[in-house]
Parts: C-alpha cells; structure tokens; sequence
C-alpha cells in the first residue's frame, strides 16, 4: 500500500513538472506573436517619418504652382515653355530655384547676369560667328550649369502640353532688344556649335521642338545692359486647334544693371504681347494680370529685387536642412531596424526552446505512461506469496519430511542419465 502512495506522488509530481513546460511553451509563443506585432509597428513608423520629414520629388511640370510676384533670378534652373491650362494655351517661366517648381509669368521675372557670367571670347574659329574679338568680355548662360548664373532652358513637359499637343511646337525668335548682341547656340560633344539665333539677322528664326522636350543651350550677350527677347510658341492640338502665345524674356546683364528696369520696361510692353496671342487675348485673367503687373509691379519689383542673392541662400539652406532632416532619419531607421532584429533573434531562440520544450513534454508524458503501467504489473506480481515449509517433527519424533521414507529404489538412476 505504501509503495502505491510512492507511486502516486511520483506521477503527480511529474504532472506538475509537465504543466510547467506547457506554460513557459505559451509564454515563449506570446512573446513571438508580440515581437512579430513590434516589428510591424516599427516599419510602418520608419515609413510614417520618412513621408514626413522627407521631402517628396517633383515628378512632373504639372505639380508645379503659379506665381505672380516679381522675381529676380540669379542662380538657379528655370525652363520657359508652354503651359495648357483650363484650355489656355501661355507661354511661361518654370522657376525651381525655390523648395517647390513655380511657373511664373515671364513679365514679372528678370534674369540677372553679374561678373560671375563673364566669360573671354575663345580664340577659335569655332565660335567666329559670335563676331568678337578673342578674350572680349562675354556674359554666358553656358548649355551645362554654373551654379552662380542662372540656368536657362525651354521644355515642353507641362502636364496639359503633354496630353495635348500633337507632335511638338514651333519656338520662334520674334526679335531682340538691347545695347549688345545675342547669339544662342547648342553644343553637342566635339562637333562644331549649331547656332539656333542671332540678333544680328532678320526675324522671325524658328526652331521645332518635340513634344516633351527638355533642352538647355547657350546665351551669350555681347554688352552689359538690359535685353528683352521676344518669343514666341506656337502648335497644333491633337483635336487640330492651332494655339500659339508670344512673351518677352526680361535679362539685367552686368554687375551695375538695375533689374527694377528690366521689370518695368517688360511691364509697359506686356499688353501688347497679350493682343497678338491667338489663344489668350480675350481672357480677363490676362488682362487683369497685364493691368496689376502694370500698376504695381514697381512696387514689388523694388522690395523683391533689392536682397540679391536672398532667395537662392534661403533655398540652399532649406535644402541643406531637408538633407540633414533625411541623414537623421535614415540614421534612426538602421538602428531600429538593428534592434527589431535582435529581439526576432531572440525571439527565434525563444521558440525553439519552446519547440524543444514541447518535444521533451511529450517524451516525459510517454514515459509517465509506460512507468504507470510497469507499476501496475508489479503490485499484481507482488500479491502472490508463497507459504515457508514446516520442518518441525512429529508425535512420532519424525520429521514430515523424512528421508528414511524415502524409497530409493523406485528411483530410476537411467532417467538422468
């Protein structure tokens, strides 16, 4: 009876002991379901923050805004082309000097060349058609970027120009004024330079130029002094309307070149340009914008040009920042991203231990079992007894089991042989 007790408390004990594994196995489960929810929490905040703090691209001309205040650009890239919107079909001036791309109307907008422009005439017979003599101060617009003039170029990119012009537009050169000279060439690696204008010759002097188009070329100005390029961008519509809108291009060329000039003279000659476009004559926009560029645009010409130089250093340190801001962040996704993967590390260990734990559960249950069983077949062995023999003596002063009784002749000696 005893040893039935032992048995019990042997097989409770392990009971208990098997419980235990089975808890810590849920517990190390929960973990791995918890960890699998952390990390999908820290990737949707790396993603979160970078849409925050990253600045998105600028993808298409579509996305840029409108602007009307008078500018004075300096450095920086710009592109004039037309622009179709509401089915108004306008030449502007694309600025992407600031955070985000503007188009601008080109009569409140003046591109200001200083020293930085100036470049010698080159002694090569290459270039003759500039008409100078060789190391002639020159101010360029060069076709590949420096950063301390502006960046001058044409596309046809606008989102309304894309999906509906047909084939490409005509770009014309309308007439040039000013003390000096223009010439407006295009390199292309070692070949010669392919003049598209010279003001020089007579007008108008077209070029084509393909639908979404993006081209940036040479402007060379002879003198330092105020110029004012008359162009014009004309096309035909997939649904064959013909459009076409003449603007003037405003330059202050020279460190000593007042650009509030340039802005007004541009301002006076505006409504002119306005009359002879085919597509945006007739619209009040227009002459609303005509008659407040007119009335008031030496006002804010005056207080936006006088800080030379202010918007390009205030858009480099924006971007700075916006860099930095984007260092920072990437610095703070790694070292998440370095700790989530540790506590999956962990948590992989964690459930193979829980794996093991449950492999040993089952091994100990099959053992309960066989043990139990191998119990159970002792305590039924163990109930049959066997009585001890009684050799005491008898009345007689015999022993019950006397060998003198015993017959050793009816013994057969050959049966063990």
């Amino acid at each position: 009876m005893k040893q039935q007790d032992l048995q019990f408390v042997i097989y409770k004990r392990k009971l208990i002991f098997m419980n235990s594994n089975s808890t810590q196995a849920k517990h190390a489960r929960r973990q791995y379901v918890y960890s699998t929810a952390l990390l999908a929490m820290v990737f949707s905040l790396i993603i979160s923050i970078a849409f925050l703090c990253v600045p998105s691209p600028i993808d298409s001309a579509a996305q840029a805004a409108e602007g009307n205040q008078p500018v004075m650009i300096q450095a920086g890239h710009a592109d004039f082309g037309p622009t179709l919107i509401d089915s108004k079909w306008k030449l502007k001036i694309r600025d992407d000097t600031g955070d985000e791309p503007v188009w601008r109307d080109p009569e409140n907008v003046v591109f200001k060349l200083g020293s930085n422009s100036i470049i010698a005439m080159p002694d090569d017979a290459a270039y003759s058609f500039i008409g100078e003599k060789p190391g002639t101060k020159l101010y360029v617009i060069p076709q590949t970027q420096n950063p301390d003039v502006p960046w001058l170029g044409w596309n046809t990119q606008e989102g309304g120009v894309l999906n509906e012009l047909d084939r490409g537009a005509n770009l014309s050169l309308e007439g040039v004024s000013g003390p000096g000279k223009l010439h407006v060439y295009l390199e292309n690696g070692n070949n010669n330079p392919q003049q598209l204008w010279d003001s020089t010759k007579g007008y108008p002097q077209n070029s084509w130029i393909e639908a979404n188009a993006h081209t940036h070329v040479n402007w060379v100005f002879s003198k330092p002094g105020i110029y004012h390029v008359k162009l014009t961008f004309s096309g035909k519509l997939k649904n064959g309307r013909s459009v076409s809108d003449t603007r003037v291009l405003n330059f202050a060329v020279g460190d000593n070149t007042d650009p509030n000039a340039a802005l007004s003279a541009s301002a006076d000659s505006s409504a002119d340009d306005d009359e002879q476009s085919d597509d945006g004559a007739q619209d009040a926009d227009n002459t609303q914008g005509d008659n407040a560029a007119e009335g008031n645009s030496r006002h804010h010409a005056h207080s936006a040009l006088n800080h030379k130089g202010k918007n390009v250093t205030k858009n480099d340190d924006t971007t700075l920042a916006l860099q930095l801001i984007g260092v920072f962040v990437a610095v703070i996704a790694v070292i998440i991203v370095i700790f989530v993967c540790i506590a999956v590390m962990k948590s992989k260990k964690a459930r193979e231990e829980a794996l093991a734990q449950r492999d040993s559960l089952q091994h100990a249950q099959q053992t309960v079992k066989h043990e139990n069983s191998l119990s159970n077949l002792v305590r039924e062995q163990e109930t049959t007894v066997m009585a001890p023999i009684d050799t005491h003596t008898t009345e007689s002063g015999a022993s019950q089991f006397d060998s003198s009784s015993f017959d050793s002749s009816s013994f057969d000696s050959s049966q063990w042989k």
